[in-house]
């Protein structure tokens, strides 16, 4: 008789969807993630690498929360991860 091994990794694969709240948010949410800054800032920021490109789904800009907490913290910006 065979037993099966039930896998414990919690790590997501490359087909199966984000877990851990991660949505995808509008450049409203960025900049007020990152402090209130204008639409000029985050376009300057996304041209510097501060803060990640977005996604265009119909010719609107998304971002992953996740990855802009994750850059505003790694720019300095530790307080987006509270908000």
């Amino acid at each position: 008789m065979q037993t099966q091994t039930q896998c414990t990794d919690s790590t997501p694969t490359p087909n199966e969807p984000q877990v851990d709240n991660d949505r995808l948010i509008t450049a409203d949410e960025v900049r007020r993630l990152a402090g209130g800054i204008s639409d000029m800032t985050l376009w300057r920021w996304i041209k510097l690498g501060i803060t990640p490109a977005p996604l265009v789904i119909e010719r609107r800009r998304y971002w992953w929360r996740s990855a802009v907490v994750a850059s505003l913290t790694h720019a300095g910006r530790a307080n987006a991860e509270q908000l």
